[in-house]
């Protein structure tokens, strides 16, 4: 088989192996076709390239990232987990007993569970709400959220009120 060798940028290398470790490129190299492909890819758009001064770099920047770390984060929940996150796509805080009953279990218990999370970095506590401790998502966990679920969350959220109508929220 010819070997055609190339020198590029240490940031063109790291996309590269990036890529490699991707689901694309394994079936590319399991059928075998993955160099012939980038060679014939290129010479499909090198005319473009020139016009453009060159390719434009993938997007596999920070956004791509967090993506994949998020995806792998959220597969890595536990069940009791998976079951609580969609909570807060209604509300920003929980309080223990909300997590006791989504989960079916006694409210000591429930309290133990929030305060593992919270050592585990999936909880943060937030103030207080209905005379219990709240908690939100960790720092972390609001990120892989609002990436992977709620990308509306980028939007202001707008309260209602019967007598007013929509109330902005700062």
């Amino acid at each position: 088989m010819a070997r055609i060798e190339l020198e590029v940028s240490e940031q063109v290398y790291r996309l590269w192996q990036a890529f490699l470790r991707s689901q694309q490129a394994a079936r590319l190299l399991e059928a075998g076709v993955l160099g012939d492909w980038v060679a014939v890819g290129f010479m499909a758009h090198v005319d473009e390239y020139i016009k453009a001064g060159g390719p434009s770099l993938p997007e596999m920047d920070e956004r791509k990232r967090l993506e994949e770390e998020a995806a792998a984060a959220r597969r890595r929940l536990t069940k009791a987990q998976k079951r609580v996150l969609p909570m807060f796509n209604e509300n920003d805080t929980v309080i223990p007993s909300e997590v006791a009953r989504v989960l079916g279990m006694m409210p000591e218990e429930g309290k133990k569970l929030v305060e593992q999370w919270v050592e585990e970095d999936f909880l943060a506590p937030a103030g207080e709400r209905d005379g219990e401790p709240a908690y939100t998502l960790s720092k972390k966990w609001q990120e892989y959220n609002l990436v992977a679920n709620r990308p509306s969350l980028n939007a202001p959220r707008v309260l209602f009120s019967l007598e007013l109508g929509p109330l902005s929220r700062g």
